[in-house]
């Protein structure tokens, strides 16, 4: 039998030299490093615990998060797989100007509709859905990245006005510190052909979300002068020039060669001027305006032969359009029937869609010092020349 002296002494567990101590980083480091993240990477880690959620929640890092995910820029390719769905996919700009070739969509997810759907427009990464019944018009609020959806709101029932016809839409923010609300804007004008210089308008605001979010549609001041009206050949009926959002306005151009703005934080309106020189362009087509390199642009084509970009340098002040660039349709291999829109600018790189093939599915980039053209490859069937909108990817909520 063995003493005590001659009992086995427990063995000590050797500590593993291969772990190491956990690393606590101080939320101030996290606060700069996090919002580098993509949104997916950012949703897993919001599930670690609830300081981590409150976190990732807090208004604060959500805006700089936007902040740093608008250096990638993205545009939104939208069409309809089946009579029953349709598919928006926001698409990284620089994998398009990097290989011209767009695969792999048919694996994205799908949202099924019993409705007409068109994009409205895209803001601070939520994207404005219009559904379009054969009584009524609703609208819902997605953001695709965090694949939230909003449920249909602001319900208008469907009808053309004798006098004003069909209603269009656009979509902006007003970011005042008492409000922050996303503002879904109505509008239908027209001019009376048989009385110069008389015409009508109406104009409704639905506002989401911050303190303004009143759940209806208000009536606000009509439009000051009747903005450019024009005949879409897709929808087969006249439509006002589409409204384009800008640092909490949106901007429609006027018959009278001026745009209009409306302030979305006091809903009124103001006015300013076309560059110099351009009330003696008689353009075949409908000037448009569309935000680019984070400035208010307009193009339109000049004497049939040429596409020619401007860009308001200071927001408001007619002195500070600047022209970018003239390109001869011959250079951009089109013929001058066919209508351009410029989706993208940034350098000697330009991507532009086209009306040349049926239904709007084509769209190519333009190198502006080499002069070369380059065709988007892709099998889906994308509404490039309407639905592809500007989209940075975000933690904004929808509701």
């Amino acid at each position: 039998m063995m003493d005590d002296t001659q009992r086995k002494k427990p063995r000590r567990r050797r500590k593993n030299s291969s772990s190491s101590p956990m690393v606590f980083l101080p939320e101030e480091l996290l606060a700069e490093i996090l919002p580098f993240f993509d949104v997916k990477t950012i949703l897993r880690l919001k599930c670690l615990s609830k300081s981590w959620f409150s976190f990732i929640s807090d208004s604060n890092f959500i805006d700089k998060h936007l902040k740093n995910s608008s250096q990638n820029p993205h545009l939104t390719l939208f069409w309809y797989p089946a009579l029953s769905c349709f598919n928006v996919v926001p698409f990284p700009v620089y994998r398009i100007l990097k290989n011209p070739s767009i695969k792999n969509l048919y694996d994205s997810p799908k949202i099924p509709s019993i409705d007409h759907i068109k994009l409205v427009g895209s803001c601070n990464g939520l994207l404005c859905l219009l559904y379009y019944s054969r009584t009524a018009i609703e609208f819902s609020l997605w953001n695709p990245a965090t694949r939230k959806i909003s449920k249909k709101l602001g319900l208008l029932p469907h009808g053309r006005n004798p006098d004003l016809g069909h209603f269009d839409f656009t979509f902006g923010y007003d970011a005042t510190a008492s409000t922050r609300d996303y503002k879904v804007v109505a509008f239908r004008a027209k001019d009376n052909e048989e009385e110069e210089g008389s015409w009508k308008s109406e104009v409704k605001v639905f506002s989401v979300g911050g303190g303004g979010g009143d759940n209806c549609w208000r009536n606000i001041q009509s439009f000051p002068v009747v903005p450019f009206n024009w005949f879409d050949t897709y929808y087969h009926r006249q439509r006002i020039t589409d409204g384009v959002h800008f640092s909490g306005t949106v901007n429609w151009l006027a018959v009278d060669n001026s745009i209009v703005s409306l302030y979305l934080s006091t809903e009124t309106y103001k006015q300013f001027l076309m560059p110099p020189g351009f009330d003696d362009e008689v353009p075949l087509f409908k000037p448009v305006l569309r935000v680019l390199m984070d400035c208010l642009c307009f193009y339109h084509d000049s004497n049939k032969t040429e596409f020619v970009l401007w860009q308001m340098k200071q927001y408001g002040v007619r002195e500070s359009w600047t022209q970018l660039f003239k390109i001869s349709y011959q250079n951009l291999q089109m013929h001058a029937s066919f209508q351009l829109a410029c989706l993208y600018v940034n350098g000697d790189m330009a991507i532009f869609a086209d009306e040349s093939r049926k239904d709007r599915y084509q769209a190519f980039i333009y190198n502006l010092n080499d002069k070369t053209v380059e065709r988007i490859k892709c099998r889906n069937n994308i509404r490039w020349f309407e639905e592809a909108k500007d989209y940075v990817e975000s933690l904004v909520s929808v509701c």
